[in-house]
């Protein structure tokens, strides 16, 4: 990376290690943001790009490109802990838009967000599946000028908080996959509803995810994205958008994840050379082994996160590559936070340390925005065909 933007990071690195950290466990334990939260944000000495005050100054641009700046922001946020990352955060469902939108929905669905951080959801699981997309259940029916929406979403990114949510839908049963596209709908739209604002959950607590409902909700046929010349465009299909969309991200998550994981290694190893007195020669040995081990698998999920989202800024978008790094990281964390655990004993497991939400903050990591599993089976598959199983 670039010196100013090694620069910015630290900063950044360090502030929310001061500000953000002491503030983990209220937000774990109310599932929502600190009470303080702008108070806290207010504090930053560098820009964050905040979405909730419009007008505030956005994250620098660096000579590293968009991506790959993005990429450094989460790790250095989440090394402080990641609720305030959900602070800062405005949602994937703009990303879709600006991946299926004709040009007059990329105006007036994305281009808001961008200028003025507006917060948007995404809405793809439903309560029967989670990583196969192709089992979309919920149903858009063309009504003249209006689609009628029907379905329950889960697990919905800034479902509750958002001005509008990308809904994934199928205007055909019959063709699976195929048949899915993805709607735009505003909120306060009737037959949109709310049902659990943000769902208890295991980890990142404080992140909003929520239950949504449809009961013939109806929208204007032109917020089907992709509609043109009086028609919904096959061309990017919504599963095909969903998971185009996804894989933006994916290396972003290997990013908090690197950052969580980072800020558990740094705290275990400070506390164990608090104890070193009480380790036998071969047994400090042994953990000082561990841990340099545990620093090395991280920097190479850092490389494999770093070259995805670099490829992306030069628009070389590689779809082995995200998946490499979503595989990875998260997975390799998840791991090594646990090995912190044991090494530190009982108190690895105490709520006297953030280890342990740490570690609950970890395991959804592996699993959101396309599982471990999948992720394999993409590089699988991209290596050796579609016969790998």
């Amino acid at each position: 990376m670039s010196k100013p933007l090694i620069d910015y990071t630290r900063t950044l690195k360090e502030w929310s290690t001061s500000e953000c950290r002491p503030y983990a466990r209220e937000a774990d334990s109310r599932h929502e943001l600190p009470q303080k939260w702008r108070e806290i944000l207010d504090t930053a000495p560098v820009p964050l790009g905040r979405s909730d005050r419009p007008g505030s100054e956005p994250v620098p641009e660096f000579e590293d490109g968009y991506w790959v700046t993005r990429l450094a922001f989460y790790e250095a946020v989440a090394y402080g802990d990641v609720w305030a990352l959900q602070a800062l955060g405005n949602g994937i469902g703009h990303l879709v838009v600006q991946a299926a939108g004709t040009p007059e929905q990329v105006e007036r669905w994305y281009k808001p967000v961008m200028e003025r951080g507006l917060a948007t959801g995404f809405a793809l699981t439903e309560p029967h599946f989670g990583s196969d997309t192709s089992q979309v259940a919920a149903t858009a029916v063309r009504d003249g000028d209006s689609w009628i929406i029907n379905g329950n979403k889960i697990f919905c990114s800034y479902g509750a908080s958002s001005e509008y949510v990308v809904v994934f839908a199928t205007i055909d049963p019959a063709q699976g996959g195929k048949g899915i596209r993805a709607f735009v709908v505003e909120k306060g739209t009737p037959g949109f509803a709310v049902v659990k604002p943000n769902e208890h959950k295991m980890g990142i607590r404080a992140w909003v995810t929520s239950a949504l409902a449809f009961d013939d909700c109806r929208i204007p046929v032109q917020n089907g994205l992709g509609w043109r010349d009086g028609e919904l465009k096959p061309d990017l299909r919504g599963q095909a958008a969903a998971l185009a969309t996804l894989a933006l991200n994916r290396p972003n998550i290997s990013g908090m994840a690197i950052g969580i994981t980072q800020a558990a290694i740094d705290l275990t190893n400070d506390l164990l050379n608090e104890q070193k007195s009480e380790f036998t020669r071969l047994r400090w040995s042994r953990a000082a082994e561990e841990l340099a081990q545990m620093n090395v698998t991280l920097e190479r999920g850092r490389r494999a996160a770093r070259h995805a989202q670099r490829l992306l800024d030069l628009g070389r978008s590689d779809r082995l590559t995200a998946a490499s790094a979503k595989a990875f990281a998260p997975h390799s964390c998840e791991r090594i936070i646990r090995r912190c655990m044991q090494l530190l004993g009982p108190d690895g497991a105490s709520e006297d340390l953030l280890l342990e939400k740490w570690y609950r903050d970890m395991k959804i990591m592996d699993i959101f925005e396309g599982s471990g599993e999948i992720q394999r089976l993409i590089v699988a598959r991209e290596l050796i065909g579609k016969s790998a199983a």
